[in-house]
């Protein structure tokens, strides 16, 4: 039998190591009408289960805490995933903004959390409830079938005997559209939209700087039990590096959530009978918040992450290079020509608009704070101060080549302001190393500023 055959909707099986499932449809392309679903479960999608699970809420779910989860735990992580699988051959697409329809705290709310569910939409890609503390006592952790789903299920299978017309039937419709956007549980934001920081898949809540202090919060519990929790005699240390990779990424994911909010545009669908604009700006106060919480968790050197009993048992170094990977991947999307022009674009149309020169000046306060009193640099801070260098010194030496994209566009970055806000951090950035030369007494610090001053005026004097 053929999947395409619209006389059967099935549920298939694959043995094999692949972590997914799928839940696509047939349907006819002149009415949307759906002919035929099926759903693709592989095996291994219970590792996948298995390690979001544990990373997530092991802090808060003691039956998180093991190598192998027992058949009840499984069977509901599986009841999760395959639900939001049959929302697809309903219809449904993704809904990544309904986890933004719940306040932060509220996640943390027991008698909301049991009433709600931490998101409004089981189409979403809200995963657990990471925020959820131990003190909070909140025990439903997983996405339910929400207030959306049941929303949009009604909106698309709804039959409208009064209307006469095709024209009569998108009437009906347009008014339960209008009605629902009084209520922000009832909305949906698109999993296609690069530069809404309210749609973003495995985030919660709507503020990702609370959320994400929540969640570190918690992988701060987790990582020293991860030995314990991954053990199993006569076994190598694989499991244990699974896991600890796991948690690296989820606290690069949070980096992310955080990320999308500099240069971020709110993009909320409307038309011509509803009022508001489609696009606004993030508000600068949420973009400096956004910043502050990177220098805070990220560039002040996260150096919790670094267990020397998990690392001498995975790995041959210390950390000191996975610190700066770590850092430069925000870093450089921080910095990326994309987020620039739009910087530059948002930044013009009003002067309160979060700009540029704002986000350099804000990473450099963070960066290098050491040079204001003179402390101590070490390896760690020195490495993170040679990749801003590198990226403002490169944001400097834009040739015609270079270009970044806006709203679909290509736009020359040498003919923009970015160079030249590039030139006026590193020259102030030059000063101020120099000054702290001379008010700095450790050996590799002094050396690391001279480097630094050095690499600045080949840059802005190429010889």
């Amino acid at each position: 039998m053929s999947l395409e055959d619209a006389r059967f909707s099935v549920l298939r099986y694959f043995a094999a190591d692949i972590p997914n499932a799928y839940g696509p449809n047939v349907h006819d392309p002149r009415t949307g009408e759906i002919l035929e679903s099926h759903i693709g479960w592989y095996h291994n999608v219970m590792s996948l289960l298995r390690d979001w699970y544990l990373i997530q809420t092991a802090a808060v779910d003691p039956r998180a805490r093991n190598k192998k989860f027992d058949d009840k735990l499984m069977g509901e992580l599986i009841r999760f995933v395959s639900s939001h699988e049959v929302g697809h051959t309903l219809g449904l697409r993704h809904n990544m903004g309904a986890s933004n329809a719940t306040p932060v705290e509220m996640l943390r709310n027991k008698e909301f959390i049991d009433k709600n569910g931490h998101t409004s939409s089981i189409m979403d890609y809200a995963r657990f409830n990471y925020v959820a503390q131990p003190e909070d006592n909140i025990t439903d952790l997983f996405p339910r079938i929400g207030d959306y789903d049941k929303w949009a299920i009604k909106w698309g299978y709804s039959y409208f005997p009064e209307a006469k017309s095709e024209k009569e039937e998108k009437a009906l419709l347009n008014t339960m559209t209008k009605e629902a956007y009084k209520n922000r549980r009832l909305w949906f934001g698109s999993e296609t939209s690069p530069l809404d920081p309210r749609y973003q898949t495995e985030d919660l809540g709507d503020n990702a700087m609370k959320a994400s202090e929540y969640g570190i919060k918690n992988l701060k519990r987790i990582l020293p039990n991860l030995i314990e929790w991954s053990k199993e005699d006569g076994e190598d240390y694989s499991e244990l590096e699974g896991l600890y990779g796991s948690l690296v990424g989820q606290f690069n994911r949070y980096m992310g959530h955080v990320t999308k909010n500099v240069g971020g545009i709110y993009e909320t669908p409307k038309t011509y009978d509803m009022e508001g604009n489609e696009y606004e700006v993030v508000p600068s106060s949420i973009q400096n918040e956004a910043v502050a919480f990177l220098n805070n968790q990220l560039f002040k050197t996260p150096t919790w992450l670094l267990d020397q009993n998990i690392l001498s048992k995975i790995s041959p170094d210390n950390g000191v290079e996975k610190i700066k990977s770590i850092q430069d991947i925000t870093l450089s999307s921080l910095l990326s020509n994309d987020r620039l022009v739009r910087l530059i674009e948002t930044s013009s149309l009003n002067k309160n608009n979060y700009s540029v020169d704002e986000l350099m000046t804000d990473l450099k306060k963070g960066i290098f704070s050491e040079i204001k009193t003179g402390a101590t640099i070490d390896i760690y801070r020195r490495n993170l101060q040679k990749l801003f260098i590198s990226y403002v010194i490169e944001a400097l030496d834009k040739d015609k080549k270079a270009f970044g994209r806006l709203n679909g566009r290509r736009i020359t970055l040498a003919e923009t302001d970015i160079p030249s806000i590039a030139r006026g951090q590193l020259i102030e950035l030059k000063r101020e190393a120099k000054n702290a030369l001379s008010i700095t007494g450790d050996r590799l610090s002094k050396f690391h500023l001279q480097d630094l001053v050095s690499r600045i005026d080949n840059a802005l004097d190429p010889k």
